[in-house]
């Protein structure tokens, strides 16, 4: 594994995001007929497609070769839906098809548009493991835990898939169903969906019963109801003891904010200074609740705390040694790389693996070659060849979150390494091989593309490779107090 590889997983990415904070949309007038939007919905599913062409590895990904049918593919699904009605929220359902078509949370685009107030039938909804239930009803007759089991006639698993999974995820991704399946009962405005009727419920002791669904406008008061609907509770970035042989590592968050920074660097301290405690516990929960990635460095340094860093890097280095990086050397990738040495001027380890990708991107493109590969360098040349075994015994549970992905899933490949470490709660998402992404404006300035600018070549974790649980949970409550129980009882 290439030094260059290992710190653009965990430093490039956040920087590669940070100028995406502009909204473009507050520099157009919107449409404001039918053929207007009808008009633009077209050109900015022409651009979607012609800059995803221009830019995505996939284009040129000899281990990929569906890809460009695939594109095509995205771009005539969303065109078909333009075609049949105009207006903002089909340039949102024409856009959100485009992406869902290419089946890959670091590819596709995005609108932008205001939606409308969602509209929910007196109660909200989870997916947890193989069945929506009710996470919280404002309906007499209807009671939390109580499980959907069909609407309209239909299994809840067949409407889940024909109507939340053409606009939103990644159907073959069981970690998608927990994120996505709340959409199957809400009104998102969405112009090419009817909303269901009636549905039936099964209750615990396995009655059922149905219910004609009442749509409106869900007030303002119920989203305090449904703060913990997600992942439970979000804990700050910490290293704490609930109980007196439980250590809790809170990592809601992979950012590098400079709060974030903060918070992470004085766990390791606390980690340090906490090392026998640590070594003695009964078990140390590493809580990724909340977390969507971010910089893949914090996972990392948080296992090297832990197993110790020699352990950690040889066995990354027995892991992943085959592993290699390709830069996509068009023209629009390439001047964004540049750009970034005048973000990161002030850090200068970063900055020098920056102008390294930047000069071999540029090189590329004058060459006429689609990558520039990252050159291997040894890094483990102080290391002994013998196994090295760590100290670190403790029972280690890693609460996953379903939407788990890039870097959270880089920290799975890091505890993973270990046999002490079990995985509790949800299957995570799960990454293709395209990475560090970029946001390129749609013409309309009503939303963004998502173009990634690097390709993984001999990836130990192979595209849409998700991780399941050692222990599933799927109960309703995430909160702290009901987790740490379950894990007690472990």
């Amino acid at each position: 594994m290439t030094i260059k590889t290992k710190i653009t997983n965990y430093v490039l990415l956040p920087i590669l995001l940070l100028p995406a904070v502009v909204n473009a949309a507050q520099e157009h007038a919107e449409p404001t007929t039918k053929a207007q939007w009808r008009s633009i919905t077209e050109r900015d599913i022409e651009a979607a497609y012609s800059i995803t062409a221009h830019n995505h590895p996939g284009m040129f990904d000899v281990n990929n070769p569906t890809f460009p049918d695939l594109l095509k593919k995205a771009k005539a699904e969303a065109l078909t839906l333009s075609a049949q009605a105009s207006g903002p929220q089909v340039h949102a359902a024409a856009i959100s098809r485009f992406s869902t078509i290419l089946q890959d949370g670091h590819a596709g685009a995005f609108s932008s548009v205001d939606r409308p107030a969602r509209r929910w039938p007196g109660f909200r909804t989870v997916w947890r493991g193989d069945a929506l239930k009710v996470y919280y009803s404002e309906n007499k007759n209807i009671s939390k835990g109580d499980v959907v089991s069909q609407c309209d006639g239909q299994s809840t698993e067949i409407l889940i898939r024909e109507r939340v999974f053409k606009f939103h995820g990644e159907v073959a991704q069981p970690g998608h169903w927990w994120q996505q399946g709340w959409r199957l009962l809400i009104d998102e405005g969405n112009p090419f969906l009817t909303p269901l009727k009636e549905c039936e419920f099964v209750k615990a002791n396995g009655d059922t019963y149905t219910h004609v669904l009442n749509w409106s406008v869900r007030p303002k008061s119920v989203s305090k109801h449904l703060e913990n609907a997600h992942n439970g509770d979000e804990l700050p970035i910490d290293l704490t003891w609930p109980e007196k042989n439980t250590a809790w590592i809170a990592m809601p968050s992979f950012s590098s904010t400079e709060k974030q920074t903060a918070a992470y660097n004085k766990v390791f301290e606390k980690i340090q200074q906490q090392r026998n405690k640590l070594l003695n516990a009964k078990a140390v929960v590493l809580d990724l609740r909340h977390n969507q990635g971010g910089s893949s460095y914090w996972g990392l340094q948080i296992a090297r705390e832990l197993w110790g860093k020699n352990v950690v890097e040889q066995k990354e280095n027995n892991t992943f040694q085959n592993e290699q990086v390709w830069w996509r050397a068009s023209k629009d990738n390439t001047d964004y790389v540049e750009s970034l040495l005048d973000v990161v001027k002030d850090q200068p380890e970063v900055l020098k693996i920056v102008k390294t990708v930047a000069a071999g991107m540029s090189l590329s493109l004058k060459s006429g070659d689609p990558f520039y590969v990252e050159q291997e360098t040894n890094t483990l040349n102080n290391l002994p060849q013998e196994p090295l075994v760590s100290d670190f015994k403790t029972k280690v549970f890693v609460i996953v979150p379903p939407q788990c992905a890039s870097a959270c899933l880089d920290a799975l490949d890091k505890f993973k390494l270990f046999e002490n470490t079990t995985l509790f709660g949800a299957p995570s998402s799960a990454d293709s091989l395209y990475m560090e992404v970029r946001l390129a404006d749609l013409p309309s300035g009503l939303g963004k593309v998502v173009v990634p600018n690097k390709v993984y070549v001999n990836r130990a974790r192979g595209a849409g490779d998700f991780y399941k649980p050692d222990v599933a949970y799927n109960g309703i409550d995430w909160t702290i107090n009901v987790l740490l129980e379950q894990i007690k009882n472990l």
